[in-house]
């Protein structure tokens, strides 16, 4: 089978992702039509290159298809194959793909190159003090801009006397390391320098993680926005509550 561009595009990433739906896939390759997007699947799942497992779904009717490297797949980005294991982590893993493809695609039309970075590869680096959902880098001209991605899905703790791994703990991890300028791992990765990040907080608590980041961000480099927001327009409305700033734009 004679791989197409897109057909490359596809699978480098889902190399990148772990694994993808049959949506994202659609979503990210801007097929014209599910249907044709399908097609292609198939194609590639019949020549080794995908494949594929049920991922189960909280909803009644057809769970979807979890689509990763085959061993076609693997042998062209020099990897092995990794099969997805469904747990609660793989959930969140989801819905941080699902964030970070809205990212890939506001950048696609703009001339703001967009590299991202997804959770599970930062987790694999190493021992690190704190685990962000994804990270991506702006490229614009000369000038390069570091996000980290949070992506608040409502089940952690805000505050715990004990700071026992509440968001609290996060955010206090998330300052020291801004304060430290610890960005090596990211700097290594992207391969260009950066002055520091910014913290992207994606949550539906906004007036409860406000007063938190409030308490501990001196610089205002933690911004906020609601997962609604987020979908409608990511690059501006960001709010710094630590500066009682709105409508910041990220690019």
């Amino acid at each position: 089978m004679r791989l197409t561009e897109r057909d490359k595009a596809l699978l480098d990433y889902i190399c990148r992702f772990q694994c993808l739906t049959k949506l994202q896939i659609a979503k990210l390759l801007r097929f014209s039509n599910v249907k044709i997007c399908e097609r292609r699947l198939r194609k590639l799942l019949k020549a080794g290159c995908l494949q594929y497992r049920n991922m189960p779904s909280i909803n009644y009717g057809r769970s979807p298809y979890l689509f990763y490297l085959g061993e076609k797949g693997a042998e062209l980005f020099n990897t092995a194959v990794s099969k997805p294991r469904i747990n609660l982590k793989l959930s969140h893993q989801q819905k941080n793909t699902d964030l970070m493809i809205e990212i890939i695609n506001a950048f696609k039309d703009s001339p703001v190159k967009c590299e991202i970075l997804p959770e599970h590869l930062i987790r694999t680096s190493g021992e690190k003090e704190i685990i962000p959902d994804g990270a991506f880098m702006l490229k614009k001209e000369n000038k390069h801009a570091l996000f980290l991605l949070e992506n608040c899905s409502g089940t952690e703790i805000i505050k715990s006397p004990t700071f026992n791994e509440d968001i609290e703990s996060k955010i206090i991890r998330y300052c020291e390391m801004f304060e430290n300028n610890d960005v090596g791992f990211f700097k290594e990765y992207f391969n260009c320098d950066f002055n520091r990040f910014r913290l992207l907080f994606v949550t539906n608590r906004l007036v409860s993680i406000s007063q938190v980041v409030r308490e501990h961000d001196n610089h205002g480099f933690i911004w906020l926005k609601s997962l609604g927001d987020f979908n409608k327009d990511l690059r501006s409305g960001w709010y710094i509550s630590a500066l009682n700033k709105a409508n910041q734009a990220i690019a």
